[in-house]
């Protein structure tokens, strides 16, 4: 493996790094062939270059960095980026992400190294430049307070559309690699920010409480805690989880004769997944969960009460107490489809 000094300037290697693609932040901008720059060349401040990294470079993320160079250059790695500002300047670059690899290799005594040439506006820039934060070892984990950052500043300047729809899909667009969940609170901390007018609800742990203890008119409890009120242990649960709360309440219920509830709230809302459409979901999930335990055990057990959804939709739903659901008609359909599965597998064994 070469070294940093033996690769600096050897144009045989150039085209073997990877040139990055930003086209699903922008089609407008555009990156060139790496390049090989001196460091002299340059204009390197990561506190004014980089808005994007809220604290700048951690000194045991340029050590780490320093340690992965003096192994030798890996090729197939991305290369840090430059944006051209004019010859009249005596640096004429000025480096745009790369911080980190840049002062590592400054720190190792090499001249100079090969990066990207990149064009674009100052908000897509920006959006690049907070994607390439995003985890790719080995590099410094992009916080959320980072992202909420960038593009709160991009919504109060007018280039990022305060809408509660156009935030979320910008996110998504720019940072494809991150779970929904992250994207969630990233998403809600920049509508907190900048007021943003929002049409649904999403709740986290800390939210629940939260809405318990300012809200609700009944208190209900959380991760599977004893309500000694209602006498069963109480949880809670988004779509898609309801499979992991059954479990639990079937442990508990085993071990004695105690029942339990769920209270649900859905995930992000979408014109493919709408509130009504996760909320029929969830209850489809209990559903058939209630189904395959009465086939397995030959015996239909309610140990698990789907009690109701946390209200979501701001305007529709009531502030002060959960959606609930009608136990009557919820144990009728539980019936009717255990009866239908029975019957299925009736005919499937005859």
């Amino acid at each position: 493996m070469l070294s940093l000094k033996e690769a600096y300037r050897n144009d045989a290697i150039l085209k073997l790094f990877p040139k990055p693609d930003y086209s699903h932040i922008s089609e407008n901008i555009k990156v060139s062939d790496a390049t090989w720059i001196d460091f002299k060349d340059i204009h390197i401040d990561d506190e004014e270059g980089n808005f994007a990294r809220a604290d700048g470079q951690n000194p045991s993320h340029i050590e780490d960095l320093k340690m992965s160079f003096g192994a030798g250059v890996i090729l197939n790695e991305e290369l840090g980026a430059v944006k051209f500002r004019g010859n009249e300047y005596p640096q004429p670059w000025v480096l745009k992400y790369g911080y980190g690899r840049t002062l590592a290799q400054i720190e190792l005594g090499i001249k100079g190294w090969a990066f990207n040439p990149i064009e674009g506006t100052d908000t897509e820039i920006e959006d690049v430049q907070s994607f390439e934060n995003e985890p790719k070892a080995p590099k410094s984990t992009n916080q959320e307070k980072d992202i909420i950052r960038i593009k709160s500043r991009q919504v109060k300047l007018g280039t990022l559309s305060n809408n509660e729809d156009i935030i979320y899909a910008n996110l998504k667009k720019t940072y494809p690699r991150r779970k929904t969940e992250s994207l969630n609170r990233i998403a809600a901390g920049i509508y907190e920010d900048n007021n943003t007018p929002i049409k649904y609800a999403y709740y986290t742990d800390s939210k629940i409480k939260l809405w318990r203890d300012n809200h609700c008119a009944d208190w209900f409890e959380v991760a599977g805690n004893w309500d000694s009120k209602k006498q069963a242990f109480g949880f809670t649960s988004k779509n898609g989880g309801l499979m992991r709360t059954f479990h639990r309440a079937r442990v508990k219920y085993a071990e004695g004769s105690f029942v339990s509830y769920v209270n649900t709230f859905t995930g992000n809302v979408s014109k493919g997944s709408t509130l009504d459409d996760q909320r029929v979901g969830i209850v489809n999930e209990y559903i058939r969960l209630r189904v395959v335990d009465a086939l397995v055990y030959g015996v239909n057990i309610k140990f698990l009460t789907l009690n109701g959804y946390f209200p979501q939709a701001y305007g529709v739903d009531k502030w002060s107490k959960f959606v609930e659901i009608d136990q009557d008609l919820l144990e009728k359909r539980v019936e009717d489809a255990i009866k239908i599965a029975k019957k299925k597998r009736r005919l499937e064994n005859s």
